[in-house]
């Protein structure tokens, strides 16, 4: 098989993946973040902001981002990657679990 065809192949099967799965990972979202400051502190989880940025603009303490984040990758939500950072898998408002007002706000402090 050629390059081409197995990268048509992983792209469909991600795709079914992908629909397959959408209504189970919202829930597990829902699930794991049930308020909009956990909410908020997984969005900026996403390898660029630092802890202190997120405890400040979530207004959480450090140890509940640690928290978070260890509960997220357990849940499958959250990978850590080589430089032992954790980062989010998924982007909230995908689901509708972010408003675009939050999401302007979170662009503006980054």
């Amino acid at each position: 098989m050629s390059d081409e065809t197995i990268l048509v192949i992983l792209t469909d099967i991600r795709n079914w993946t992908r629909a397959a799965s959408f209504s189970s990972v919202k829930k597990l979202l829902e699930e794991a973040l049930p308020d909009a400051k956990s909410r908020a502190a997984y969005q900026m989880l996403d390898g660029a902001s630092s802890t202190e940025q997120i405890r400040i603009a979530c207004k959480i303490s450090p140890n509940t981002i640690a928290t978070l984040s260890q509960r997220c990758t357990a849940m499958g939500l959250m990978e850590v990657r080589s430089d032992k950072k954790r980062v989010r898998l998924f982007d909230l408002s995908d689901f509708g679990l972010v408003n675009d007002e939050e999401k302007s706000d979170e662009r503006v402090k980054q």
